[in-house]
């Protein structure tokens, strides 16, 4: 729902909404944009190429720049957490009005992904696994966990007790047609996406957001939960929290690199690996994002990525509900085929997609209007 925001409060983090624009930037045409500006600039074939690759999902095992930014979101939005219902819980709210909250919260989220499919009125269209399922569920059990228990060691001992039992379950668990070696057609989350709830899936055999999977997203989510307890404990910025971040950051990279040798880095499968490699990520990005904008004060360089971080929901319903790419190719297609630069026209065309929306969100920015669930 909407809402008139009141200015930003004194405590309020500009490095997590910076952060959260950053990761939304990239899918909002910034990917398309950046490549192409770099192929104008007459860089080396393979350099371009290879950044062009990055800004695509691996196949299968691997990980890539634009494998990030799902988990992440899910990372950031555990961060939150400890500001949105712990805050609430310490001025004395119940705390079953506060898990009522969370389940409410995660309940629209996840009508919001189904949605898209819904409205289209095809039953063979229809598709509950959306991105919005995967951050709606994840958002639940991580901040319901963060809600109930307060000791650091038994989240903890939680965290890593789920992906083991994760990887256990994957390989282990026996299911009908189990095949010797994990595919992505034979693995026990994709049986599952096939015959727990059937509806249309992203990949046809298997859906990389469907069914258990949101067991090890949710424990990214509480992870997120933690790093934002542990920020909020400092009564200001300080730099000691953003080399904390940093080193936890690469202790997971460690960790999930490890793990990789049992259960290789499976964007599609949340493989324990994945949520460890793609967990250190995040706490070097929000390392990066903290020290520089709330310790050292530089707040001004995140002036680009907050409009699209305080409206992050709302910008990514509309790559659905908006025709964005009419609007773009109104006002900008005339003038990038005046190029016959393939990179000029990529860079014009996207850059352009990112304008339109990036006025808009500004617009709302400064009217102090955010779409909030």
């Amino acid at each position: 729902m909407a809402d008139s925001a009141d200015s930003p409060k004194p405590q309020r983090l500009v490095s997590l909404d910076a952060l959260r624009g950053f990761d939304m930037f990239w899918i909002i045409g910034g990917a398309g944009m950046v490549v192409g500006f770099f192929g104008m600039l007459g860089l080396p074939e393979s350099w371009v190429e290879g950044l062009a690759e990055q800004m695509t999902h691996v196949e299968w095992d691997g990980f890539r720049f634009f494998d990030l930014i799902f988990p992440l979101f899910v990372f950031i939005s555990g961060v939150t957490v400890p500001y949105s219902v712990l805050s609430q819980k310490a001025k004395g709210v119940p705390v079953k009005e506060l898990q009522w909250g969370i389940i409410k919260r995660s309940v629209i989220i996840v009508l919001i992904g189904l949605s898209y499919s819904f409205f289209r009125f095809e039953a063979g269209t229809l598709r509950l696994y959306t991105v919005l399922w995967m951050i709606g569920m994840s958002y639940m059990i991580g901040a319901s966990l963060n809600l109930h228990i307060e000791s650091w060691k038994h989240k903890l001992i939680l965290f890593f007790g789920v992906l083991i039992l994760y990887h256990l379950a994957m390989y282990y668990l026996p299911y009908p047609g189990k095949g010797d070696a994990i595919t992505s057609e034979n693995n026990l989350a994709a049986w599952l996406d096939r015959n727990l709830i059937t509806t249309n899936l992203y990949r046809e055999v298997y859906d990389p957001e469907g069914t258990i999977r949101i067991l090890t997203g949710g424990m990214l989510g509480m992870l997120g939960g933690m790093v934002g307890q542990r920020i909020k404990s400092f009564k200001t910025p300080d730099l000691r929290c953003g080399i904390e971040l940093l080193i936890a950051g690469f202790v997971c990279l460690l960790l999930g690199w490890i793990w990789s040798f049992a259960f290789p880095i499976i964007k599609d499968l949340w493989s324990p690996s994945f949520i460890l490699w793609a967990g250190g990520w995040s706490f070097l990005l929000l390392s990066l994002f903290y020290t520089i904008m709330d310790v050292w004060g530089l707040r001004w360089l995140g002036w680009v990525f907050v409009p699209i971080g305080m409206n992050s929901i709302a910008i990514y319903a509309a790559q659905w509900w908006v025709p964005l790419g009419a609007s773009r190719d109104f006002f900008f297609k005339g003038f990038a085929n005046l190029f016959s630069n393939e990179a000029t026209q990529q860079f014009i065309l996207f850059g352009g997609l990112v304008l339109i929306q990036w006025l808009a969100l500004y617009w709302l920015y400064r009217k102090k209007v955010f779409f909030r669930v």
